[in-house]
């Protein structure tokens, strides 16, 4: 395979082009949403932490890191498959540039590595999808850990983790995988501030809820202390030593959805059978799937609650003798009511002025449901497509998944808007300003230039007549006539 490298060379290329010669290839370096989210990418850590990961087996050929760069890129891709999304990366040569493909490597590949019979194919430029999947492969889980506490430190950093309240659930990728994040839900946008993905179908929970246990140290590691003020959860992920663990070890309070078959929610419908809790009503607006809808219900709750053992004894080797929780009830009454008995249960280690104040508090929860789990599933494919059929594939693919859902979730905000463009700028700090919005990279008499469109005309022996740069960025040949006298 023939290999040409080009030296950046401007004045060469205008004396190429000048005297007629045949440009060997061209790309344009407009910048689109795909640019500037790789460039936020950029901005905020995660592309060089994902670059500089460490891959135990190396391998002959491509770099470690511009594979792993282009890993990184993929999901911001319309398509949820590796090789969809790779297919329609490497038809975008100003991307492969920016990520560091070089153009021999983008106009015949770098890698001896094809299946069909006549040799290499196009589809396989720079490099076959298999490449980028064993490359995948390659990365351990430890490694993965260390790009999701980098890339997520980096949001703290910048101050773009915003609010104290928390939100814990999991959920399903398929057979054998589960996905379990802790999801910041009080700022403009979710974010994922930690996740593991468990293999298997042993229990997530565990002893103490290990598995949120692990991401709420995670997550103030990152934050730092007070980060998290209040954590919303399903029982399945708070058992009654965390949640002592998390009142007088952390100084977190926590609001958890209590399951009918525990004791505690049974005392609390015996209380309200004999008439010992006062039920309020109250009227809000909720939206369900994008429509708004009216919904009255009724609460009532208690103090003082101590039928769950696991918390009152954990709480006393925290020093806490006498550790009590606060029970609520809730029961809808429109648009369809529901008997007391059907009543929904929540359990806190706050005492909330009234049962609705903890119900409002809760509702942040679902974000991680509707914006959360539902986007990474239906937006960015991650359950249908695993990159792989392996636990390794899976792995990365969550991994890059999360990281890249963390960075357009950033993008939509104002300031994630504001870093974008700084990015844009950092990337192209070596191009001059009078190039405009879309200028051209010409390669041609082994060398290449950075041109605008209008200088690139000039140099063809086609100057426009009339440029909308300023006049410091115009073609050297282009003369600008007087003004004539009135």
């Amino acid at each position: 395979m023939k290999r040409v490298w080009y030296r950046q060379d401007r004045v060469a290329v205008l004396d190429a082009l000048r005297q007629g010669q045949r440009p060997e290839l061209a790309t344009t370096m407009a910048c689109g949403p795909l640019d500037e989210l790789l460039a936020l990418h950029d901005q905020l850590g995660v592309l060089p932490a994902i670059a500089g990961l460490h891959v135990p087996r190396q391998r002959a050929g491509l770099s470690d890191p511009l594979l792993l760069r282009t890993l990184a890129t993929l999901p911001f891709l319309d398509s949820p498959s590796l090789s969809g999304a790779a297919g329609a990366l490497f038809r975008e040569p100003a991307l492969l540039l920016q990520l560091g493909w070089a153009p021999a490597q983008i106009r015949n590949g770098d890698n001896g590595r094809h299946r069909h019979p006549d040799g290499r194919q196009a589809e396989s430029l720079p490099c076959h999808p298999d490449v980028l999947r064993d490359e995948l492969r390659r990365v351990s889980a430890r490694s993965w850990l260390k790009a999701q506490r980098l890339g997520v430190g980096a949001l703290y950093g910048a101050g773009l983790v915003r609010g104290q309240v928390y939100a814990v659930d999991g959920s399903g990728l398929g057979d054998g995988l589960r996905l379990v994040c802790l999801v910041c839900v009080s700022g403009e946008r979710p974010l994922l501030v930690a996740w593991r993905l468990l293999e298997g179908h042993a229990s997530e929970k565990g002893q103490e809820a290990a598995v949120t246990k692990e991401l709420i140290e995670q997550a103030v590691a990152l934050g730092g202390e007070g980060c998290i003020e209040l954590l919303l959860a399903d029982a399945l992920y708070a058992d009654g030593p965390l949640l002592a663990w998390l009142k007088y070890a952390q100084g977190i309070d926590a609001l958890v959805a209590l399951p009918a078959d525990r004791l505690l929610y049974q005392d609390l419908q015996g209380l309200a059978q004999g008439g010992l809790l006062r039920w309020t009503r109250h009227r809000y607006v909720r939206r369900v799937q994008g429509h708004k809808q009216r919904r009255v219900v009724e609460v009532a709750g208690s103090g003082g609650l101590t039928s769950w053992e696991g918390f009152t004894q954990a709480a006393a080797k925290y020093g806490a003798e006498g550790a009590s929780l606060w029970g609520y009830l809730i029961r809808q009454v429109e648009p369809e009511p529901w008997p007391v008995a059907e009543a929904e249960g929540l359990v806190s280690t706050r005492a909330w002025p009234d049962g609705f104040q903890a119900l409002q508090a809760y509702r942040p929860r679902w974000h991680i449901e509707d914006d959360g789990y539902r986007e990474l599933k239906e937006g960015w494919g991650l359950e249908a497509q695993r990159w792989g059929r392996d636990a390794a594939a899976a792995r990365g693919r969550v991994a890059l998944t999360c990281l890249a859902f963390n960075t357009a979730q950033v993008y939509r905000t104002r300031a994630g808007e504001r870093l974008a463009k700084k990015g844009i700028r950092r990337l192209r700090r070596e191009y001059r300003r009078e190039l405009g919005a879309a200028p051209v990279v010409v390669y041609v008499a082994s060398c290449y230039a950075v041109l605008s469109v209008e200088e690139l005309l000039a140099a063809l022996g086609r100057p426009v007549q009339e440029s909308l740069l300023p006049f410091k960025g115009r073609a050297k040949n282009e003369v600008e006539e007087p003004e004539e006298p009135p």
